[in-house]
């Protein structure tokens, strides 16, 4: 189970830098982000169901269909991807049926409130990440920094390391994020403060 949670955060890792890197006017990386968290969500959606934590499942249901859209939004050959995008779910989902669902009965699924309100703000800003208008963007790298400083706290007192370093990464790519998204407006903004 631990495999499955180090290969969430490493793809989620490096598709939260890679969207981090994306501009206004150059987007390409935030497709690659997309990609990186599409592999990631499975291995995630995986390893919570298997810990019974149900908003984050929910979450990572909703992060998987936004890298869906993302990937499909920003493709340069949508064809390709959806092929891909379908051959790994189809993968998934046998797998699914014959190594998880047969033990299903031995899982503890629970609500916490504040898992709830992380999973919450985290599918909100997902949903708004791959808008075309940058400003909505934006707005998406303030929900996932909020989230994250609470996902933080819940990677530690469940001892989910990886989760929790993943977390603590995310802090930093939110901040890049909304600071390349809103480069313009962050300049034009200190401009006039400056005078």
């Amino acid at each position: 189970m631990i495999i499955l949670e180090a290969l969430g955060a490493i793809f989620s890792i490096m598709g939260a830098y890679l969207t981090s890197l994306s501009t206004k006017e150059n987007t390409r990386p935030l497709y690659w982000g997309f990609v990186s968290f599409f592999i990631s969500n499975l291995a995630l959606l995986t390893f919570f169901t298997l810990n019974g934590k149900v908003p984050v499942i929910i979450q990572m249901i909703l992060f998987f269909v936004t890298a869906i859209l993302g990937i499909y939004r920003l493709t340069m050959n949508r064809r390709r991807d959806v092929l891909l995008m379908t051959s790994a779910l189809t993968i998934y989902i046998s797998i699914l049926i014959f190594q998880i669902l047969p033990n299903m009965e031995n899982i503890d699924f629970t609500v916490l409130i504040i898992d709830l309100i992380a999973a919450s703000i985290a599918i909100f800003g997902s949903f708004i990440l791959s808008s075309h208008n940058h400003v909505v963007r934006g707005y998406a790298f303030i929900c996932f920094f909020i989230a994250d400083v609470i996902f933080v706290y819940i990677g530690y007192t469940n001892a989910f390391y990886f989760f929790m370093v993943q977390s603590a990464f995310y802090l930093y790519t939110s901040s890049r994020g909304y600071m390349n998204t809103m480069r313009e407006e962050i300049d034009t903004f200190l401009e006039k403060y400056k005078k």
